[in-house]
């Protein structure tokens, strides 16, 4: 399908607008929690000294009262790439904080992502496909219990089960304190180790979702005429099943899968919070609790850039899977 001008202009042109709103209220929000965190890096670092607070609140930018001022500011350093001072980890740059908890919410959420929309979607499938079912019934009653549980439970209950009382994995961390001295193998597995715990509690939580929106989308598909045709016509199951029945069912969740993974540069706060996981769900949370506007707006803007950018592609591709989509 050739993609329209117009549509590819108004689409991209969305984008922009959206991302200008978030990076407006990413600036609005944090500073309407309140606080001096000059004045109380000032208590921690320099006893409060008023000279250190005036020189942190001026490198810091918040000398100015004027919201109007702070906001030209910030959107002047933003164009040149400057996300700032990090006030917890001065004078850490934001972007390397951020850059240093990428790669622990990339390499858990993602995959923990990826591998709970493909479970969920072929045991939809089979739930589907055999509806009413003993396998159907008993995914169904575990969808909605899980449905229901939020994510920190069956992460502490996790942690309780294989860390506390069987000891097969670690209470919490991504690595070994000692990790140093370890060799190439032994720091991979440390890694391993550390990462299993978050990647299969994400997957267990979020499994249910998955399972219940491709079994009720494959349900109506199978009630098609081109289904009841398809089987006239003496197709194959495996092909009824597949190339007719899951693809047109997987294109509503396709959109859902993206923004899933827009939503990984997030991470999973609670689960991240619960394991002590140094990912970016948990920078940001200490960045809220510390007052750390620099690195909230940091951490925001990574998310939003992501969603932002990952709705974009599904909007792109999406006529590509479906031929039937109207470009206008």
């Amino acid at each position: 399908m050739r993609y329209n001008s117009v549509y590819l202009i108004k689409r991209v042109g969305f984008a922009f607008v959206t991302l200008y709103m978030a990076v407006t209220l990413n600036f609005l929000l944090p500073r309407l929690m309140g606080g001096d965190p000059a004045t109380a890096l000032a208590s921690e670092k320099a006893l409060g000294s008023q000279e250190v607070v005036n020189a942190l609140k001026a490198q810091f930018g918040l000398d100015d009262p004027s919201i109007l001022h702070q906001y030209g500011n910030y959107l002047l350093q933003l164009l040149h790439g400057n996300l700032g001072v990090s006030y917890v980890n001065y004078p850490s740059p934001v972007a390397d904080v951020m850059l240093k908890a990428l790669p622990w919410t990339l390499g858990t959420v993602l995959i923990a992502t990826l591998l709970s929309y493909l479970v969920g979607w072929l045991i939809g499938i089979r739930g589907a496909w055999k509806a009413g079912s003993f396998f159907d019934n008993s995914t169904l009653f575990t969808s909605f219990f899980l449905n229901s549980v939020p994510f920190f439970w069956i992460a502490i209950i996790f942690i309780m089960i294989f860390s506390f009382y069987l000891g097969w994995f670690p209470l919490g961390q991504a690595v070994d304190p000692a990790i140093d001295s370890f060799s190439a193998w032994g720091k991979l597995m440390s890694i391993l180790k550390h990462a299993f715990l978050p990647v299969f509690t994400l997957i267990i939580a979020s499994l249910a979702g998955h399972i219940l929106v491709l079994r009720n989308n494959l349900m109506r598909v199978l009630s098609e005429d081109y289904m009841l045709l398809a089987k006239a016509k003496g197709v194959s199951v495996r092909r009824r099943k597949y190339m007719y029945g899951a693809r047109n069912a997987l294109l509503p969740s396709f959109t859902g899968l993206m923004t899933s993974l827009g939503h990984v540069i997030g991470g999973a706060i609670t689960t991240e919070i619960v394991f002590s996981y140094p990912g970016v769900g948990l920078v940001t949370f200490n960045a809220i609790l510390n007052h750390d506007y620099p690195l909230i707006q940091g951490s925001f803007l990574f998310i939003a850039i992501s969603v932002i950018v990952c709705n974009l592609i599904a909007d792109l591709l999406y006529p590509l899977l479906d031929p039937r989509v109207v470009l206008n």
